[in-house]
């Protein structure tokens, strides 16, 4: 039987796609009790370990994939699936997560767990930029980590779980479905990944897509917004040319919860007028207004205000943000092509008539809320009959993940994913 797929590669320009001959089952080529490994093509690129059980029968798997030749040129995987024993599960459905910007799988550890155990063999994938330490100063290497790269990245990381999962089931990898859910920056990757050439291979391929909270394009209507991001996309464009690369508008965000933390009832350097732990509510719920250009009227990322958050444990929150849930720099590319998407920059547009399988767009009531709604309604919906939309909740663009009502929110993707 021959399968076509795009070969996993360090060097993101090349993408010459691959015939090879392989069996009904992949794992025979690398079953082994102890350890996983993958196909020659493959096993120079890929690291994986098995972690341990982490709740009941559900147990963590690690894979690092090298994506390029510098030190910070490499994905993770992190899998949470059910085992009957060590290395060993009776899963055959996917379920991949891509995560907001500046965030890692700790963030959305609690929701992959909670899809393991309806069944899927989840991933998160943390993208380069969660690699970079917080002391690092010299970003020239992200001057080529673009929407290409990234698309490029995704691949790897899709392919890779699809023969993950084949190898621990023990099943064909072409049996393998993949459902995504994308969010904020991960829900940009996934619909630009969803129109690409990549989803046209079988081990790149994904079967339903679930965007949460993301604007592609606006309806027409909203001139003002629409300006905004142009004039974002001419400032980071100006950035970009004086070679700053990276954006840490995280690192600050760290700072300010560090002091929140460690000594909340100081007042703030920032704003005098307020503690360090009400100056961090007041960024996380009055969010729009440290923008230069907001994205939507009341965009936030969690909601409350100065005497508290309303739906989510803040103390959580901040020590997550601290250990390892938020990283401090991403790539100004990324914020570029969204603020050119947005902004309707010629050359910036995703062919919505290439995304052909069933979608799910969900807007957060405090986030991008509605406003994201419309392009996947009325542009993806124009050739595909299987998009839908919905609204949740006014909390904020961050409630998908922490929320102590999350849960609902999880419910209602996997409702959606069992009826497409």
């Amino acid at each position: 039987m021959k399968t076509q797929v795009a070969s996993l590669t360090i060097n993101p320009e090349n993408k010459t796609e691959t015939l090879f001959v392989q069996s009904d089952k992949l794992g025979i080529f690398f079953h082994n009790p102890v350890s996983f490994q993958v196909p020659d093509m493959y096993s120079p690129l890929v690291k994986s370990n098995r972690i341990g059980l982490v709740r009941g029968d559900v147990a963590e798997y690690k894979l690092k994939i090298k994506v390029g030749f510098g030190k910070y040129d490499y994905i993770v995987l992190t899998n949470y699936v059910k085992e009957k024993i060590a290395w060993s599960t009776v899963q055959n459905k996917n379920l991949i997560i891509f995560p907001g910007q500046a965030l890692t799988e700790s963030f959305y550890s609690d929701m992959a767990i909670y899809y393991a155990q309806q069944g899927y063999s989840t991933y998160i994938l943390d993208r380069r930029e969660t690699n970079v330490p917080i002391n690092e100063t010299d970003f020239s290497y992200m001057e080529n980590w673009n929407i290409d790269s990234y698309l490029n990245d995704t691949y790897n990381g899709i392919a890779v779980s699809r023969i993950h999962t084949a190898f621990l089931s023990d099943k064909a990898v072409e049996d393998i479905e993949v459902t995504a859910i994308g969010h904020s920056h991960g829900a940009l990757i996934l619909t630009a990944y969803g129109a690409s050439k990549y989803n046209d291979l079988v081990l790149g391929s994904v079967n339903r897509m679930v965007t949460v909270d993301i604007v592609i394009k606006y309806e027409p209507k909203h001139s003002e917004l629409i300006r905004s991001q142009v004039q974002e996309f001419d400032t980071i464009s100006r950035c970009l040319e004086k070679r700053t690369y990276s954006s840490n508008s995280m690192a600050f965000m760290m700072q300010v919860a560090d002091l929140a933390l460690t000594d909340p009832d100081r007042e703030s350097v920032f704003q005098p007028d307020l503690t360090n732990r009400q100056f961090f509510r007041l960024m996380a719920t009055q969010t729009h207004a440290f923008n230069a250009s907001p994205y939507t009227p009341n965009y936030h990322y969690w909601s409350g205000d100065l005497d508290g958050l309303y739906y989510v444990d803040e103390n959580r929150l901040l020590n997550l943000t601290l250990t390892g849930g938020a990283v401090p720099y991403a790539p100004k590319h990324l914020d570029l092509y969204m603020a050119g998407l947005m902004g309707n920059v010629e050359g910036y547009e995703i062919d919505f008539s290439r995304i052909i399988s069933p979608v799910l767009y969900i807007g957060l009531g405090g986030g991008f809320s509605d406003y994201g709604s419309w392009w996947y309604k009325n542009e993806v919906g124009k050739i595909n009959d299987k998009v839908t939309s919905m609204s949740w909740k006014n909390q904020g663009h961050g409630s998908i993940a922490l929320d102590y009502n999350s849960r609902e929110l999880w419910t209602l993707i996997h409702d959606w994913i069992m009826s497409n």
